[in-house]
């Protein structure tokens, strides 16, 4: 995988000190929290739980931008300022459309770390 300006895994690992077999576990445990906080918004958008999905879109939006994942930053920065600002207008479609960017960043992240022989 060339470099994506979405992913900087390598400029996190930098930062850190760490090499890439040592961020590659933090990195797991990113996608687990990913894979409940999806699960958690997919029950939250059923019940139009609006007060949860703000919560969850909270928390995607701290570990994103701590990872620096700037898509899936960008995407929630959306969605959590809409539901700030009580708008609500098209919010269904803003969340479809995280479900579609997190899963994408999931494969990426995965994608990254196998090219390098480093399993998550």
């Amino acid at each position: 995988m060339n470099y994506d300006k979405n992913y900087d895994i390598i400029g996190f690992s930098n930062d850190l000190g760490l090499n890439l077999q040592q961020v590659s576990e933090l990195y797991a445990e990113l996608i687990n929290e990913f894979n409940l906080a999806l699960s958690e918004l997919k029950t939250a958008m059923i019940g139009s739980d609006l007060e949860n999905i703000q919560k969850i879109i909270h928390n995607l939006k701290g570990l994103s931008g701590n990872y620096r994942i700037a898509d899936l930053y960008e995407e929630t920065t959306k969605i959590n300022n809409l539901l700030k600002n009580s708008n609500y207008n098209n919010i269904e479609s803003h969340l479809s459309n995280l479900l579609t960017v997190i899963s994408i960043a999931l494969k990426k992240i995965r994608s990254f770390f196998y090219q390098r022989s480093i399993l998550i």
